[in-house]
């Protein structure tokens, strides 16, 4: 995969624009950035291909599927082995409501970050399924009020 010091001009318009709208036409795109069509297809597919863009979604209102509340968990495991991380990220990977985890240094071992419905939905979540993952000592709940910035676009 390439650094983004190797990326020419070209191939950093693509990813900016496609960060920013990532259903954009082949045709519109070429026209944005100043390529030909099948060079700016050409570029692009590199870009997939060698994995710098790994995947496009669909950025879905939360709250329009019943998912508008945010909640950020550290959680601290009750030993720090290769075996205890497996299982817990293995764990962690699988349930559906988890939308990102993070091993860190610090405070805690991981940081997840979550949507559910409300704080019912949470708490019937952590009672039957955080505190139950494997080798958890730990959770410190953390709720979000407001949402200031969380688009995830890159700066490069």
């Amino acid at each position: 995969m390439p650094h983004a010091s190797e990326l020419n001009l070209y191939e950093r318009k693509i990813l900016r624009a496609l960060q920013a709208d990532g259903r954009i036409s082949n045709a519109e795109l070429a026209k944005q950035i100043g390529l030909s069509t099948t060079a700016c297809w050409n570029y692009t597919k590199r870009l997939f291909d060698s994995g710098v863009i790994k995947s496009v979604h669909a950025l879905i209102d939360p709250k329009a599927v019943e998912q508008g509340t945010v909640v950020l968990i550290g959680v601290v495991l009750d030993r720090s082995t290769p075996d205890s991380f497996a299982a817990f990220e293995a764990a962690a990977s699988s349930l559906p409501h988890v939308l990102e985890c993070w091993l860190v240094a610090g405070d805690v071992d991981y940081f997840m970050k979550l949507r559910v419905r409300d704080l019912e939905a949470f708490n019937q979540l952590h009672t039957a399924q955080i505190i139950a993952l494997p080798g958890v000592r730990q959770v410190r709940t953390f709720f979000v009020l407001s949402e200031v910035k969380s688009d995830g676009l890159l700066n490069f």
